[in-house]
């Protein structure tokens, strides 16, 4: 029977399948991926993961690889990130710090904080990137400038291992609207490989409120790359100082950004079940 476990970020929900543990190449398809993250007639998540052994293994400690919940492949996952690490250390209680390799480097995460309450989790992002267009990512000579309904809306372009248009509101559209300009800067024809969205409304130097359109997902509770994607262009453009609080709906993270510009992110993880797919479930898998 194959295992899983189900983990959120602040309301960003994955699967989780450890390969170190078992063989999941019967569910590494898209359309296989995506039913299990039906809500309806699968488990449900905003994706799946794949843990597994790193490349070089002098240099870290597992890796991992991400698939949004329409069998897509994800380059990186701010949220995921933090629950691989819980997944990894929790099983070896003796450590506090854990390396995991990534679609887009090497990142080292460590345990914050953990009480009966909460765990918490800091992990090192990187760089950020505003050169979206050498990734192959963004068309030369694009202006950055949608206009949906008779309104003009700026978008500042991000790379913090996946890519990110990032639209600062004087007010937070209604869902809807979201819903609409979200799904049309995603898949507009100037971004290739199709791009996630953050709507932000900038309440102090030092917090915002953000709501997420992912990539291959649609509105989430919370994007950990997206919150690093904010406060990234923020300080680029002399909205933010270097510490900031980004509240989504499904809670908040807070981003630092240290003097050579590494960006580092702490949250909570939330162990949700974990269990084995029935061998019902498994065999409709097969089929698909």
């Amino acid at each position: 029977m194959l295992r899983f476990f189900k983990m959120n970020g602040i309301g960003n929900s994955f699967i989780f399948f450890d390969e170190n543990i078992q063989d999941y190449s019967c569910i590494r398809k898209p359309e296989r991926i995506r039913a299990v993250c039906d809500p309806g007639t699968g488990i449900g998540a905003d994706g799946v993961v794949f843990v597994m052994p790193p490349g070089d293994i002098d240099k870290n400690n597992c890796k991992m690889e991400i698939y949004n919940s329409d069998g897509s492949r994800a380059e990186m996952c701010g949220n995921a990130l933090r629950c691989v690490a819980h997944l990894y250390l929790s099983q070896r209680g003796d450590r506090e710090k854990v390396s995991i390799e990534t679609d887009c480097g090497d990142k080292t995460v460590t345990l914050a904080e953990k009480t009966d309450a909460v765990v918490l989790y800091k992990a090192q992002i990187g760089k950020a990137s505003f050169d979206l267009v050498s990734k192959g990512e963004l068309i030369p000579d694009f202006s950055g400038n949608f206009a949906f309904d008779g309104k003009d809306y700026a978008v500042e372009y991000v790379n913090v291992g996946n890519p990110h248009a990032v639209l600062f509101l004087k007010k937070m559209p209604c869902e809807q609207k979201i819903k609409k300009i979200g799904k049309a800067i995603e898949n507009h024809n100037n971004h290739p490989k199709k791009i996630n969205v953050e709507f932000v409304e900038i309440t102090s130097r030092n917090s915002c409120n953000a709501q997420i359109w992912e990539r291959g997902c649609g509105i989430t509770k919370a994007c950990g790359t997206g919150a690093c994607a904010i406060v990234a262009a923020g300080i680029k453009n002399g909205l933010f100082d270097n510490k900031v609080k980004v509240s989504m709906p499904g809670g908040s993270l807070t981003i630092e950004q240290d003097k050579g510009k590494n960006l580092y992110m702490t949250g909570p993880v939330q162990e949700v079940v974990y269990g084995h797919l029935s061998g019902v479930f498994v065999s409709a898998l097969r089929k698909i």
